[in-house]
Formats: C-alpha cells, structure tokens, sequence
C-alpha cells in the first residue's frame, strides 16, 4: 500500500452543538460586544475571531426564513436566530434555535445511492432544532436582506446569547481558520459551515466551500470500538460552482533532521514553491506529533503560523495529520517563488522491543503542500545515533561518522511525490546493480512476535510424567534469524523486477532499499521499501508466531510484490484525488498476481485470488444484510472507511479494484496472438509515459483504455468505455447471471436459443456476458457473447455439439455470480 489520507482536507471539522445550548439559565455571557476596528496582525485577528460571542442586541424571532447555496436548502420554520458580534463591521457567524430544516439532492445517482446508504433515503430531508453556523460576507448579506423583505427587526435577549456563548469556546477555534483566510484573501470565495443537531439523524456537518473541488460535503463523525471516524453522507461539486483551483505549486524540499538518543526529531525544512494566485495563506501538512516553533521566509523575517493548536483531540483523530496554516508577509503574487524555513520537532518512531523501529507519520513526517500529491526534487539530510542503520528515498550522496553520530546525505535526482526513511539495527545484503538492491532485516525480531513464538512453545510442549518436577531453567526459545531470508528475498525481487520492468518499462530509479516494518502491512515509496517484518520470518515460524494461512499466502505472493510494483504505479504516476486511489492499489495488487501467475503458472493462483476477492464483496457486512460490495464505489476512495462498514475499503479498493484492472486485460487480450497481453502492454506503457512524475484522475485513465478499444469493448458503438468506468468504477452492484434454454438439432450443427438473466444490478447495467455450450463428454465450446440490455435477455447461437448445460464466464472474465 502507500500512504494515503484518511480524511479530507478541510479547515472545519466539528461536533454538533451539544445539547446544553437550550438550557439557557444554566450559562452566562463572556467576551466582548465585537470591535469596530480590526486588529493589526493575523495572529490578533484571529484571536479576535475566535473570541466572539453571540451579540445579544441582534436576535431574531424567524418564521419560514429560507438560505439556499450550492443546491442545498435550509429553512428555519420557526424559532429564534441570532448573530455572532460584528468584527470590524462584518458579521461571520450565527446560531439557532428552533424547528428548522434541510434540504439537499446530490446531482448523481452514485451520491445518492451514498446517502440511502447512512439515511435510507436518496436525498436529506432532516429536521434539526439546534445550528452553528460561520459564513462568509455574501451570506451575511442574504440573511440581511431576507429579514428586511420579512420586516424582522432585531430584539435584545441576553439569555439566549448567553445560552450559546459555552458552545462557542468550542466551535469558534476551528472555524475561525477558515474566516480569517477568507478575510486576508484579496480573492475570497464563498463558504458555509453548518453544525446541526437534529432530533433523526443525530448531529451532523455541512460544508459549502468554493476552495473545496467538490464544494458541497456533508457528514457525520462517528465511532466503532473506540475508533473514530468521519462518514462522508455526499461529497459533489455544485452544478454551477466554479472550478477550483490549486494556489500553490511545491517546488522542491530541503529537509535537515536530527534524531537522537531518545528517538526524537528536531528538523528543519525549506519549503520552496510557487504562488498560482494571489493567496496570502499557505497550507500545509505536517503530523500533528511534531510541534512547530518557528516559520521564516526567506529573508529570515518570523511569519504568523497556525498548527490547529486549539482542536480537541476527538477533533485532530478524526482528521488526522494537522494542517499547518502559514500567513505570508504579504499576498503571494501569482508567478512568483517563495522559500519557508520552519523548525520543528517531537516525536514519530517508537520502539517495538529488541532495538526494532516503528516510524510513524510516514507521509508527513515533513511540512509539505496540502492537496493532491505533487512531484517535486527532495534533498534530505539526517543526523542520527550511530549504533543504528538509517536508510531514506532518493540516492544516498554521503555519508560520515562524527563521535557517536552518523550524518547521511540523500538527493532525489528524478522528482518524487512523498519522501520517507526508517531505521533500526540492520543487517544487510546487496544484490546486483542497474537497479543495486540493498536488503536490511533486523538483528532481532520485535517483542510482539517473540511474546507469540514464547506461548507456541510453551503450548507445544508435552506434559510432564506425573511426579516430575517441573525445571527450574526453561528450556532457551531459539528464535528465527530475520537476516537469514536476505539472500532469498533478494533474488525474489530482483526476478520481480525483470517482469514488471517487461510490461512497466526500465525500473524508475538507480537503487532500491528493502527494509523492514513492524506489523503486517507494508509501504512502496520512491526507491524505499518497507515490508512487515512477517515476511523477514520463514513460514513454519510464520505459523508459530499465529499468522492465518491467508495471511501467509499474502506474504509469500503478494506483498513484497506489491510494494515493489508502486514504484510505478504510485510513484511514477500518483493519483490526482482521492477519487482515483484505487487504481494505483489495484494495478500494484494485480500485477503482483500477474508476476505470480507468470512465475508459477501450474498453481492458477490468479483464478483462486480472483476467486476469493468476489466472495469478500458478496459477502454481508458486519451487522448488515448489504454485501459489502454495497458499501461504496471504488471512486470513494477514504469514504470507505467509515463507521458503518469500517473493513470496505480494503475490500472494495484491493479486492474489487484487482478485479476491474482484470477485467480490463481479459477484454484487451488476443489469445491466438504471439503476446495475447500486447495491447494491455500498450495500455500500461502509455499511461506511465504520458503521466510520468504526474498525477492520474480516473478520466486520464479512461482515455487511455479508450485509446485502445477493441469491436469486443466498444458495446455503445462510440468507442467509449463510459458504460465499464460507470458501472465498474463509479456505481456499485455484481451481477448474478443464470441461463435458461432449449436445443434443436440445424442439421450437423444445433440452434441453442434461450435467455441470460441479469440480477443484483440496475435494469441499465450493460455487460458482454461469455457463453460456452458443454456437452456430456469433451471440451466446452465458445458459443458468443451476450451483450445484456436489462433483467433478461434473449439469445441464439448454432453449436457443434449439444449442450447439456451451458457455462457462463467459465474463464472468470468478469466479476459475476453465476447460477
């Protein structure tokens, strides 16, 4: 896998209104009436927003007030609404209690089909009683207006101010990030955040926000044992948004660290990059376990910074990696280059036992852009204890001993789109050149997996004979040597190699380093593998320390494979979005089959993969009748993962997404050609080459499939693949096909004519279903393909045998039941 975010990038992130707000005897007024003229720095700007209360001379008794944005409708039916205090004039926020009510109908079936799955109905039609709401300047205007035209005028009510102000201590931090970019910005787009509590749906949040590429978001936090997460209900850009638009441009990086005794960091990272607009914020991503001290430009002068210091800790779990927020000197003027040094530091590696690292935050454990992955040079710099290996991307310039510090020197000489390093006490091994692969296991396994070897032994020995004592000494555990795997693990990868490069192309950089991680998951960053340290373990030890045979097939086919396999896809080409996520886990995950299959084509592991990927997605869900396949469609991406199906995303972005890239060769293949996968070679080859070192969107994709279209393929006879990337990629469902029919004998030969039904997907779902007539005795016969048009469909075909029984799919060409 690569890292990956999991949850969207957003200022605002909160907690409904708690449900104390209507107790308004219970609270007393704080903070000031509102200032008529606006502080001098960003820094007391902020403050000032995030002191705020609710002004007590402009409440209003509302009936029927409607706000509509983006397509979505609010109406306050009846009850009390009341504005924060005034800033400088202007007003940012309100709040309401009452009865009240929201609208919205997501422009696509896809989020609309998301929102029947959390609410039971394609649309949001929800009360709510209790609102928060912080708005930019245009909606503060509409508000104004609809209480002029109702004739509303204003009333003094201390107690419902008072009422609310506890609740904004809460929410005013968070939001007022988001006020004050807008407020520094000389291009300010519209937003609107809504935290709503309502008596059906529990407290939920809606995001309006044209800096969003999808400008409309509405969700609802939620927990499973203990974890947190963020349902996303829907997530679409309004029909007439404008398009947004990124505003910074990464340039390159520069990042010195330090880590000492005690596994801490104390960085320093130069952040070049280029103004698109003319922004004064600049934001970017940095682990929320590393704290900031100081920013700089580049003429050395200290800039205003916010590291979402004020979140609650429900609040940074939730997101996930803080966002750094950055206020430049002055408004980035768009063309031009600008260079950030900002020191840091804390602590991302912990200690497993015996000397065994963990590093944490892996993709930002660095400040860098938020947004979409960016390729761009890296020159890191590490200053580390001695007594420890440190392996990192790029090309390793130098390296010295000074004391009892190593200082190591690595340079990207290929732009990449994420860096990364790790540590430990390694053993090593080098293996060829042209790529040089250098191997590292640790010298000793990790406490977990020896606390499981420990209980295997002790279970496994016999009982005593009655009357033996029991000795005072155990009898020593000997423990698996993780470096003895080095050599084989090694000629493993670089056979690996030779075939991806064969279908990829030449290996993307000079040198790869293998290392290992704790757990049992593994990362593909740019020349830099991380691989659990399961795999470091030979199988009978594998079974010793308790992992499941699946687990131990994933290991022996598929991981190590897979990781290697993102050195194209996901660091040649990365995705544009969350959106397109899964083509870069899918195109690794089946190419590692692809090698396996080619490697050990006796043993059709592919088939038996394939096979258990589909009975994962038909499989119910946990506490549901749903398959999990209904969980989302693979362009859901991090959405997956969320409270209602918390293991979908694995399932539908690995699984299903395997699948679709299996489709897509079965279709393109020629079998009486030379190379039957020529033209998925070609596929490949292009998109690696036309995206190299850039982002890939799920259209980009298409494209390219589009490009190579066969007569099999084209099934609306425009030379589109619209129909595959919608029902495949963009929808869910699988069909189930069964087929009923009769013969009669045409002389020699014999008419088979019945029909093919199409069950667990859309009337309109269009697929060209195989058929092949089986006799009593001998090979089946291809008869054609059925090209469905609905729940059933009519066909004819002439046979040279008399079908007993007819096979559908039998070569496991498209994700199917069959009956």
């Amino acid at each position: 896998m690569r890292v990956r975010a999991t949850v969207v990038l957003v200022l605002l992130l909160l907690a409904a209104v708690p449900a104390g707000a209507e107790r308004l005897q219970q609270t007393s007024s704080s903070g000031p009436r509102g200032l008529a003229v606006l502080p001098q720095s960003a820094k007391e700007l902020y403050q000032s927003l995030v002191a705020l209360r609710v002004d007590p001379a402009r409440v209003y008794s509302v009936h029927d007030l409607t706000l509509r944005r983006d397509g979505v409708t609010f109406t306050f039916s009846d009850g009390k609404f009341a504005f924060l205090q005034a800033l400088g004039g202007r007003v940012t926020g309100a709040v309401f209690l009452g009865r009240a009510r929201i609208f919205v109908m997501p422009p696509d079936s896809s989020e609309r089909a998301s929102l029947a799955r959390f609410l039971k109905a394609s649309f949001l039609d929800a009360e709510f009683g209790r609102a928060y709401l912080r708005f930019d300047d245009s909606m503060t205007e509409e508000i104004q207006k609809e209480f002029t035209e109702k004739k509303i005028s204003t009333e003094s009510d201390s107690q419902f101010a008072d009422g609310w102000n506890s609740a904004l201590t809460q929410f005013n931090p968070t939001t007022s990030l988001r006020v004050l970019e807008e407020w520094l910005s000389p291009n300010p787009r519209p937003f609107f955040y809504g935290a709503l509590d309502s008596p059906t749906v529990g407290s939920f949040n809606v995001f309006l926000d044209e800096r969003r590429p999808e400008t409309v978001m509405i969700g609802q936090p939620g927990n499973v044992n203990g974890i947190s997460y963020f349902d996303v209900w829907t997530s679409f850009a309004a029909p007439n948004a404008p398009q947004s638009e990124d505003r910074f441009q990464p340039l390159d990086y520069a990042v010195d660290t330090q880590i000492a005794d005690d596994l801490s960091l104390t960085s320093t990272a130069t952040v070049h990059f280029k103004a698109l607009t003319n922004e004064p914020v600049l934001e970017l991503e940095l682990s929320r376990f590393l704290r900031v001290e100081s920013v700089n430009d580049a003429a050395g002068q200290p800039l205003t910074f916010f590291q979402n210091q004020e979140l609650r800790r429900q609040d940074i779990a939730r997101r996930g990696n803080d966002l750094l927020f950055v206020v430049l000197p002055n408004s980035a003027v768009a063309g031009q280059d600008y260079s950030l040094r900002i020191a840091y530091q804390g602590t991302v590696i912990e200690e497993a036992g015996n000397g065994v690292f963990f590093v944490g935050a892996r993709g930002s454990w660095y400040p860098h852009v938020a947004g979409p992955e960016r390729f761009t040079p890296f020159d890191l710099m590490f200053r580390w204890p001695k007594r420890l290996s440190l392996v990192a991307t790029g090309e390793q310039v130098e390296t010295h001993e000074e004391g009892n510090t190593r200082t190591g020197h690595w340079r990207a000489s290929a732009p990449i789109a994420i860096a990364g390093f790790n540590l430990g006490n390694y053993a090593s091994l080098s293996v060829g050149d042209k790529p040089a692969l250098h191997l590292y296991a640790n010298q000793q396994l990790e406490d977990a997996i020896i606390a499981r070897l420990e209980r295997h032994s002790a279970s496994s020995q016999p009982p005593l004979p009655p009357g033996i004592a029991q000795p005072d000494t155990a009898i020593p555990l000997l423990l698996p040597n993780p470096a003895g795997v080095l050599k084989r693990l090694g000629g493993e990868l670089r056979d690996s190699i030779q075939y991806f490069e064969g279908i990829d192309g030449p290996f993307p950089y000079s040198d790869l380093d293998i290392s290992p991680i704790p757990g049992n998951f593994g990362q593909g960053w740019p020349g830099l593998l991380y691989l659990s340290t399961l795999v470091y373990l030979p199988p009978e030890s594998q079974e010793q320390a308790g992992v499941a045979a699946h687990t131990q097939e994933q290991i022996e086919q598929l991981i190590p494979f897979h990781e290697l396999a993102h050195q194209w896809w996901g660091n040649v080409v990365a995705p544009a979005s969350y959106r397109s996520t899964w083509l870069e886990e899918a195109m690794a995950n089946y190419q590692a089959l692809m090698y396996d299959e080619n490697h050990q084509p006796k043993r059709h592991e592919l088939q038996d993969w394939l096979g258990r990927y589909r009975d994962s997605l038909v499989a119910k869900q946990s506490g549901s009748d749903d398959p999990v396949d209904a969980a989302g469609p693979l362009d859901f991406g991090y959405r997956l993962e969320n409270s209602r199906a918390p293991d979908a995303y694995t399932t539908i972005i690995y699984n299903k997404g395997t699948w679709v890239i299996h489709m897509l060769r079965m279709m393109m293949r020629e079998p009486r050609a030379r190379n039957p996968d020529a033209r998925f070679d070609r596929l490949l080859r292009h998109v690696l080459d036309e995206h190299r070192f850039q982002t890939l969107s799920n259209a980009d994709f298409q494209r390219a499939v589009e490009r190579l279209v066969t007569p099999t393929m084209d099934l609306e006879g425009n030379r589109s693949m619209e129909w595959f990337f919608d029902e495949w990629v963009r929808q869910t469902g699988i069909p189930e096909y069964r087929a009923a029919f009769h013969t009669r004998p045409s002389g020699a030969r014999f008419e088979v004519e019945g029909t093919l039904s199409q069950q667990n997907v859309s009337d309109v779902f269009t697929e060209a279903v195989p058929i092949y007539a089986a006799p009593t005795q001998g090979k089946p016969e291809y008869l054609g393909r059925v090209i469905t048009i609905g729940p059933e469909t009519k066909f004819r075909f002439v046979s040279r045998v008399r079908p007993t029984r007819l096979l559908i799919d039998p070569e496991h060409t498209i994700l199917c039941r069959t009956k």
